[in-house]
């Protein structure tokens, strides 16, 4: 009877542990998919972070874009978003482009709402949209100013001729004032009872 108890204890944790083999295999089956997207996405992170730190600015955004391609809707994807759109508006990147970076940090925003990340990118949201509005102010001001001083050196050259034209007639007035003070004179000289030794 103690044999059939041992065979029967073993057949059971036999049976036990194929159910359990099974069961850990199957998910298995489910997670090593996900563990494996995982692991590349975050292989594409450190090459991005690598890139940056070179300065390879091109580099690091084709590696978020991996990241951002494999998690279009899960974490890391929101991290690739923001380190896009702080490529964007870096000042040492030659293509910056504040646009680029505005969008950046919308989508993520707007794909990534539960994401630690969405306080830090609402205050780039507001320092990207003042400092897009100033620029097109600066921009808008520049072209106005640049109207005033087209229509000052139209007006300018004509300010010009006007003063040469009325130095021009100033010395025709004096001219005439003269020649009419001379035809007044010779008029009294002229005069019966003006003339000299009359």
């Amino acid at each position: 009877m103690g044999e059939k108890r041992g065979k029967s204890r073993n057949h059971l944790f036999f049976h036990g542990t194929c159910v359990l083999v099974v069961l850990l295999l199957s998910a298995g089956c489910v997670t090593t998919p996900t563990f494996q997207k995982k692991w590349q996405g975050h292989k594409h992170l450190d090459l991005a972070e690598e890139s940056l730190k070179k300065g390879d600015y091109e580099g690091a955004l084709k590696e978020y874009d991996q990241v951002l391609r494999c998690f279009p809707s899960d974490s890391p994807g929101d991290r690739a978003l923001y380190r896009m759109g702080i490529i964007w508006a870096h000042p040492d990147n030659p293509r910056r482009d504040y646009e680029k970076a505005l969008e950046h940090f919308q989508r993520l925003a707007h794909s990534f709402p539960q994401s630690d990340l969405n306080q830090e990118a609402s205050v780039w949201l507001s320092v990207m949209n003042e400092y897009i509005w100033c620029r097109d102010r600066i921009k808008s001001l520049e072209e106005e100013i640049g109207a005033l001083r087209d229509a000052y050196i139209r007006c300018g050259g004509r300010i010009e001729h006007l003063e040469k034209t009325v130095g021009v007639l100033t010395k025709r007035l004096e001219a005439l004032k003269e020649i009419d003070i001379k035809v007044e004179e010779k008029k009294r000289k002229d005069v019966p009872g003006n003339r000299a030794g009359e």
